[in-house]
């Protein structure tokens, strides 16, 4: 790839939904200058999702999201490194936070931080909110999803559990990771740089936009193909707000736009999508298909297996992490 080509454009639209406050937050850093002329100076998203449940979520997000690019922007060091620090000294000064004053005790929140340049994309992530890549009328999460919803999700695809069992458990909101200050459980990072094509549309977003299945999403997405990124962000957020669900979560949606890549193709010159509009998400973001009718002792069968994986799962989480956080 030439380094002299990419161009891309951003921006977010943010709702309270019908939460008490907003516990949401975002912050965008972009280079000041552009390091090879005719290229977008790269860019820095950060976005936070305040644990609901927990006091001071709000604050809790705000710190991250400002507290990781303070750190980024500070040091010289490479690209990957710096992300992967700033994650660290972001989760550090909560933990200093909650040290400081017993009031923050238990907040915390989900993060995910995405760095757009010539090379491509670069991401951290912890917790549930997302990261998309919208390619060729296809729609797909990119980062690890941390909630006990995902492993449900994945139960329903593999037949162990039914769909209804899945939405209805009171569990599936809980997060196996989150930033409060402790280790960090899991996270996901992706330092090397996932080549970017023109046409592509990155989201990130907190998981109020969940409320939208992945292959609404997708047809959103489609339809305004041509729209700025100011529209876009708008009327996905407006969209979950016309759903008028009970207890909407805040929803906050950052759009990137790349518009012109570093190499010489498209996302349309990348194979066609003859089937139209679909989503590859993670099961999370749209409902699998109900598994088909088994025998008695295969479903038997399957149930102890499901039992077994399930008890691995959470002896695991256990020893990792003595709490598994709530979600909103």
């Amino acid at each position: 790839m030439s380094a002299d080509r990419i161009e891309f454009s951003h921006s977010f639209y943010a709702s309270q939904g019908r939460r008490a406050r907003q516990e949401d937050y975002c912050a965008v850093w972009q280079a000041p200058d552009a390091q090879v002329s005719g290229e977008a100076p790269p860019l820095l998203v950060v976005l936070a999702d305040g644990m609901g449940g927990h006091v001071s979520g709000d604050f809790a997000s705000k710190l991250a999201c400002t507290q990781y690019i303070e750190v980024f922007t500070s040091g010289g060091a490479e690209i990957g490194p710096k992300m992967a620090r700033a994650l660290d000294e972001c989760n550090g000064a909560l933990g200093q936070a909650i040290g400081n004053n017993s009031e923050y005790e238990g907040m915390g929140c989900t993060l995910v931080g995405a760095y757009f340049d010539h090379s491509g994309l670069r991401w951290v992530s912890v917790g549930d909110s997302a990261l998309l890549l919208y390619r060729n009328g296809s729609l797909r999460r990119l980062n690890a999803d941390h909630s006990h919803g995902a492993i449900l999700d994945k139960q329903v695809a593999e037949g162990i559990i039914s769909q209804e069992a899945a939405l209805t458990d009171s569990r599936r909101r809980a997060l196996h990771s989150a930033l409060t200050g402790e280790r960090i459980p899991m996270q996901d990072l992706e330092l090397s740089g996932l080549p970017l094509l023109a046409g592509d549309v990155l989201i990130v977003a907190s998981d109020g936009l969940l409320t939208l299945e992945g292959d609404e999403i997708a047809r959103e997405l489609h339809n305004m193909i041509g729209a700025p990124a100011e529209d876009v962000a708008r009327h996905l957020v407006e969209t979950v707000d016309a759903r008028d669900k009970p207890r909407q979560d805040n929803t906050t949606v950052v759009v990137v736009k790349i518009n012109k890549d570093a190499g010489s193709g498209s996302a349309a010159d990348n194979g066609s999508n003859d089937s139209g509009v679909r989503s590859e998400l993670e099961p999370t973001l749209i409902r699998p298909t109900q598994a088909p009718a088994q025998t008695r002792s295969s479903t038997f069968g399957r149930f102890l297996a499901g039992s077994l994986v399930l008890l691995l799962v959470v002896v695991a989480t256990y020893l990792g992490n003595s709490l598994t956080y709530p979600g909103d």
